[in-house]
């Protein structure tokens, strides 16, 4: 080996700069390697600081709220004071249904929402717990609260919800009156889902967000008022007599009359006169007349006094008017109970009657045309008129406007 002593000054001291170029990387990697440790050592001094301070982490953010630098048992109280009292909008077409989450049976997870930011950057090893500390100061850590559902009484609260909400469908119907006859709107009806609603409610609510959709339903009535208009025809009447002076038989003509007056039978409806009257009580003011009653041990009726005497003739007279309907009509009325009286009677031809008695024997008849039809009751004196009429659409060629304007099979009417 060559002494540098010797060689000569030019080679001296390129050795020497040599010297120095190969030392300054040794240099920078241990000043590196010293700066690297010192911060270490500065991140792990904070960090073990943090960690002994009991405080949340900075930058975790949960529902919106900064929780960074607040205890576990401040981050709660901070959270139910902000989220202790919830309330959710439930969104209909008509309205918006206010309901608190306890109604509902939310509840929110406050405490372990507290704890789990409580426990972000302790719960690991010491590296991962002191990245996740150091990167939740650099970047914001967002949760939101979750919610807990106590499903039985979620269901529960949005059953009372919907019964509240519900609106039945109405069908457009015909009012007959003095003034004539007149159309009753039909009504939408509306209902809530509250299978669908219930599962939109866990799956979308959380507490930032408190309007949620309903699910709900138009329900369609079955006939809307375009459905009755038309045209009024007569299709059959029938008129019988009664005594006037006979007051306590005449109240009780009038009131079972005036009991069916304007009844409308919509296309396949049954009608029912025992139903349209009731029982016929001192009440309701029927009083005592004449009544046919077999007594026990008799083979025959008897007259005697008794209850409703007279209502009688107006189900008789009833019957003969539909009758004569359907002498025009195929029988379009049809039929579905009549019971004759145990002995003749003065006001209607020999088994042409109609007895009623409550609530064993009832007059019925059902509707088979496409169409409404209602009925008329008129009494003037002592004279009991009864008239079938239909609503028979404009736009049909209905065989009752042309069959009712057919003469009916001559009659002979039996004199009061």
């Amino acid at each position: 080996m060559r002494d540098t002593a010797t060689l000569p000054s030019s080679a001296r001291e390129n050795t020497a700069n040599s010297s120095r170029f190969w030392n300054w990387p040794r240099a920078i990697l241990a000043s590196f390697f010293v700066l690297i440790f010192v911060l270490l050592s500065a991140a792990s001094l904070l960090y073990s600081n943090w960690n002994r301070s009991g405080t949340i982490a900075p930058g975790l953010i949960v529902q919106g709220e900064d929780l960074g630098g607040l205890t576990q048992p401040e981050a709660q109280a901070h959270l139910e004071k902000r989220f202790g009292r919830l309330f959710i909008n439930l969104q209909t077409p008509e309205r918006d249904i206010t309901l608190s989450a306890k109604q509902l049976g939310a509840q929110l997870l406050i405490p372990e929402v507290a704890k789990s930011a409580y426990w972000y950057g302790r719960s690991e090893s010491f590296p991962i717990n002191a990245w996740k500390y150091w990167t939740s100061q650099k970047g914001e850590q967002h949760r939101v609260l979750p919610v807990k559902w106590n499903k039985p009484r979620l269901r529960q609260t949005m059953l009372i919800v919907a019964d509240n909400y519900r609106q039945e469908a109405r069908d457009a119907k015909l009012k007959v009156t003095n003034a004539g006859v007149q159309i009753v709107p039909d009504q939408i009806g509306r209902a809530l889902n509250v299978g669908q609603t219930c599962a939109d409610l866990q799956k979308h609510y959380f507490a930032g967000k408190p309007d949620v959709k309903a699910t709900t339903r138009k329900v369609a009535p079955r006939l809307i008022a375009e459905d009755l208009s038309g045209q009024d025809v007569k299709m059959g009447e029938y008129t019988t007599t009664f005594n006037s002076g006979e007051t306590g038989r005449t109240v009780n003509v009038r009131l079972a009359a005036d009991a069916i007056n304007g009844k409308v039978l919509m296309p396949n409806e049954k009608f029912s006169f025992n139903s349209m009257t009731g029982e016929r009580t001192f009440e309701k003011g029927y009083r005592v007349a004449h009544i046919f009653v077999r007594l026990p041990g008799k083979e025959k009726a008897e007259i005697v006094d008794g209850r409703g005497g007279g209502v009688c003739q107006v189900s008789s007279t009833l019957f003969n008017a539909v009758r004569k309907t359907n002498n025009k009509t195929d029988g379009r009325l049809r039929i579905v109970e009549r019971n004759n009286h145990s002995l003749p009677v003065s006001y209607v031809p020999a088994g042409l009657d109609a007895t009623v008695a409550w609530p064993s024997k009832d007059f019925q008849f059902r509707n088979t045309f496409p169409h409404p039809v209602y009925l008329k009751t008129e009494i003037s004196g002592s004279r009991l008129k009864i008239s079938v009429w239909g609503r028979v659409p404009d736009n049909a060629q209905s065989i009752t406007a042309q069959s009712a304007s057919t003469p009916a099979k001559s009659e002979t009417d039996s004199p009061a």
